[in-house]
């Protein structure tokens, strides 16, 4: 059987693989040619394409349910209550309040201008024509030069009270100076009192406090009074003070309400943003005791879910102290507050499981029937919460979907071009998929002995969708 015909062009001989003839007016492509072979009818020309197939068609596999599970730890909470602070004690503090970070710094750089708490006699140690000798005042030393020194001295009287000839003279502070007692300076710090046992002088004055030596000076007492002891007091001084400041080194803000230190002074109220400190203030006073109220702002844990192409994606934030049972209703409330996430979960379903050990409250979403969505992730952020470690975890149940082969075939019929596409069986083989194509016109034949499929035109092709591994190669 002769299925090609040549003919020639100039001299070179060429297969004809178009013919055309004319249908009245109309050219008209010619898909067969017969000829007599003395009585026997043969085809002596044929317009065509074979395609030799290969391979197995792809499995389908339908989508399935997709489970989901989100869930906390039993132990979870979710913080952000704010912490009310009432504390007081004395020195350097940290945690106060229980606050991690909040503290109360104490330190003695704060000077000021003091009395001396100078406060006992010196008794007379000495009689002399010109007066008494006394002892230098203990503590009082060369390096407090030119402070105020106030002193008592402490009379009896002999042949009774004559105060208006009483003379009062000190000498060895400079040049010396003698009173009556009625030239006494006035002032509280200054005069005669009269009392059971006798007079007390009082007397202030500059006295330089380096005039003291250690063998003593002489103060006269003239007249009916006769001196038993002399008291120094009042001696000014430089003094070492406290002073103090609230630090936040929290990663929150404290509202400072009230406090200071016990001695003196207050913190500076309002807002104390994370990482700053009042301002220092001072006491006059070595007491380190102090007090604070305030509240330390917290915040609580917050949580953000995603799919893997991030169709779906919501975030919220658990109220204050919330526990693990509360996190996971809120969880469900906000998915099922999702539209996307909604149309294709149920509402799910709460279940108490163990993972790693650790026991876990956790709500189950299945997917629809034809649903099989990417895999979830789920975020938290702890902030001030604890054991706020996530669980999510995603199963597909059966195997991964898988879409039906299909095979188009182009190719020219009576003049137009037509294109045919065929769904092949699961798993298809090469006989199974040949015959299936060979279904979509008189035009198409399979040869199952050759495993090659036919088309009436030469210019004829096939494509594969979702192949598989089935393929068509063109002869």
């Amino acid at each position: 059987m002769a299925a090609k015909l040549f003919g020639l062009e100039g001299s070179t001989v060429r297969r004809i693989t178009k013919l055309f003839a004319l249908d009245s007016s109309t050219p008209r492509r010619v898909k067969k040619l017969f000829s007599l072979d003395g009585s026997t009818v043969r085809l002596i020309f044929e317009d065509f394409s074979t395609f030799t197939i290969s391979g197995t068609a792809n499995q389908i596999v339908s989508p399935v349910n997709e489970i989901v599970d989100f869930g906390v730890r039993s132990d979870f909470n979710a913080g952000g209550a704010d912490v009310s602070v009432n504390a007081s004690a004395t020195g350097d503090a940290s945690n106060v309040g229980g606050v991690t970070g909040l503290s109360v710094d104490v330190d003695s750089s704060h000077t000021y201008t003091g009395a001396s708490p100078f406060a006992s006699y010196v008794g007379i140690s000495v009689f002399t024509s010109s007066g008494v000798k006394f002892g230098r005042p203990t503590g009082l030393s060369g390096s407090l030069q030119s402070q105020f020194l106030q002193f008592y001295a402490m009379c009896v009287a002999v042949g009774g009270i004559r105060s208006s000839n009483v003379q009062f003279i000190h000498n060895g502070f400079g040049t010396g100076t003698t009173y009556n007692f009625s030239q006494i300076p006035s002032g509280s710090d200054s005069g005669v009192t009269v009392n059971s046992s006798g007079h007390q002088v009082r007397l202030r004055n500059n006295f330089n406090t380096d005039s003291f030596s250690s063998g003593g000076n002489n103060i006269a007492f003239l007249g009916s009074f006769f001196p038993q002891s002399v008291r120094f007091v009042g001696l000014t001084t430089s003094a070492t003070g406290r002073r103090a400041r609230v630090q936040n080194g929290s990663n929150r803000a404290f509202s400072v309400s009230g406090g200071g230190l016990t001695a003196g002074g207050s913190f500076a109220t309002g807002s104390l943003s994370a990482g700053a400190s009042t301002g220092f203030i001072t006491a006059n006073s070595t007491s380190e005791a102090w007090t604070l109220t305030g509240t330390a702002t917290k915040t609580p844990a917050t949580f953000t879910i995603a799919n893997a192409d991030n169709s779906i994606s919501v975030s919220g934030t658990f109220g204050d102290g919330e526990n693990a049972t509360q996190a996971r209703d809120r969880i469900q409330s906000v998915l099922n507050g999702n539209s996307t996430f909604q149309g294709k979960f149920n509402t799910g379903a709460d279940a108490d499981k163990t993972i790693s050990s650790v026991a876990h409250k956790v709500v189950t979403f299945t997917s629809d029937s034809a649903e099989n969505t990417s895999d979830f992730s789920i975020t938290v952020t702890a902030n001030d919460g604890s054991n706020t470690t996530p669980y999510v975890a995603t199963t597909t149940q059966g195997v991964t979907p898988s879409l039906q082969t299909t095979v188009q075939v182009t190719r020219s019929v009576e003049g137009s071009s037509v294109s045919s596409t065929k769904s092949i069986s699961s798993e298809a083989s090469v006989d199974t998929a040949g015959a299936e194509v060979a279904t979509l016109g008189a035009d198409i034949t399979y040869d199952s002995s050759t495993n090659k499929l036919k088309v009436q035109d030469t210019d004829a092709t096939v494509n594969i969708s979702n192949a598989g591994s089935l393929a068509f190669s063109k002869d």
